[in-house]
């Protein structure tokens, strides 16, 4: 009698195991041919028990082989834009200075760790300073970084370089689209640092903390950027540690004050690190899911020449289990 239990027992439970055991799709997709003018309406017949269904073009941002792709060494980009205000007004020499600078070793954000860092200094790359002193902005060059994109990780720097000089105040930096971006050679663009928000300002004020912000002149400090500092943000604190409210949004400012005996300034702007390698993967289109009707063509239209892998992923899934199969077609477009 036991046995018989035991046995019954062990029907249901393996009845129960199928149940939640994914059935692999029976799936086939063809095309009435093999080549195409570009624009031209391809329809691509499809076949088999498949629930969903996912389509890669083979396209730029959209090929099978690159789904899973999270680093891909490009060309990395940096664009932002500056202004300089108040000093001695251009061509009359300045002591002062906005450098741009590049680190692969950074372990943390204050004086200790940043002076400890290896700084590459790529102010030259840029020849798109301000030249005269204005509220306006100047947009830099396209400049390219990808030579430290064999690191995995980096930071970027602005740093203040401004000279108590006795006879005018020293100058006033300010910062705005900040954007770095990672150009594969598919086309494709990954977006590194796109806002304000995403590039994770940091601070660090290493000479002249004087002048803070404090209640009795309304928190209105100088002598360091208006970002936080590392582990300190706007969502921690109102203030800085130098008593500067805590900017959301960009521009971001460096100010000495107008004072002509402020002391030597040595203050960084630093972003969050980031592998210059960072890239999205590709993504396909959902044809046909396992609530939607299924249909037995889907049409698709190529704009550009070229050859093209074309790519359906068929999947059934049940509450424990996915099973999935891959078709693929090689299409040549025509011009």
């Amino acid at each position: 009698m036991r046995s018989i239990i035991y046995y019954f027992l062990a029907a249901v439970m393996f009845a129960g195991c199928r149940r939640n055991e994914a059935i692999m799709p029976d799936f086939n997709v063809n095309t009435g041919q093999l080549a195409y003018q570009a624009g031209d309406t391809v329809t691509f017949y499809l076949s088999g028990n498949a629930g969903a269904i996912v389509f890669f073009s083979g396209e730029t941002g959209k090929a099978y082989e690159n789904r899973d792709r999270k680093l891909m060494p490009g060309v990395e980009k940096l664009v932002f834009q500056t202004s300089m205000q108040q000093g001695p007004v251009p061509p009359k020499p300045c002591p002062d200075s906005l450098q741009l600078l590049i680190s692969t070793n950074l372990e943390g954000y204050d004086a200790a760790h940043i002076t400890k860092a290896t700084w590459t200094n790529i102010t030259n790359r840029n020849s798109k300073w301000p030249k005269s002193l204005s509220t306006g902005f100047t947009t830099s060059d396209s400049i390219d970084i990808s030579d430290f994109n064999k690191a995995d990780k980096v930071n970027i720097a602005f740093r203040v370089l401004n000279k108590k000089t006795g006879v005018m105040p020293q100058r006033k930096w300010v910062i705005q689209s900040f954007s770095l971006y990672n150009l594969l050679p598919d086309s494709s663009t990954t977006p590194l640092f796109t806002n304000f928000a995403n590039t994770g300002w940091v601070q660090a004020s290493l000479l002249n903390n004087s002048e803070p912000g404090t209640a009795e002149n309304n928190y209105t400090g100088f002598n360091a950027w208006n970002v936080g500092t590392w582990n300190v943000s706007a969502a921690d604190s109102v203030r800085n540690s130098n008593g500067i409210p805590i900017r959301t949004g960009y521009p971001i400012t460096f100010n000495p004050g107008t004072n002509i005996d402020n002391e030597d300034n040595d203050d960084w702007l630093i972003t969050s690190s980031i592998d210059l390698k960072t890239t999205k993967p590709d993504i396909g289109m959902v044809i046909q899911n396992e609530v939607a009707l299924k249909s037995a063509t889907f049409k698709y239209a190529f704009n550009k020449a070229g050859t093209y892998q074309v790519t359906f992923v068929a999947t059934n899934n049940s509450l424990e289990d996915s099973k999935s199969q891959v078709k693929q077609l090689t299409l040549k477009i025509l011009p």
